[in-house]
């Protein structure tokens, strides 16, 4: 009984460990502000661009 304990320590201990580095399951968004602007911009000179010579 008593190896029992130290073995139950290091289970906590690794659950621990894995909860505190691999409990985000949602992939970050890492774009910056910048980066996102830049994409909005393109696809609205995308559209221009469409609307202007496609559409005519």
């Amino acid at each position: 009984m008593l190896i029992l304990v130290p073995l139950l320590i290091l289970v906590a201990i690794i659950v621990a460990i894995d909860q505190l580095y691999f409990s985000d399951i949602t992939p970050k968004d890492t774009s910056s502000k910048k980066e996102l602007q830049q994409k909005a911009s393109d696809m609205n000179a995308t559209q221009k661009y469409l609307d202007r010579y496609i559409k005519k």
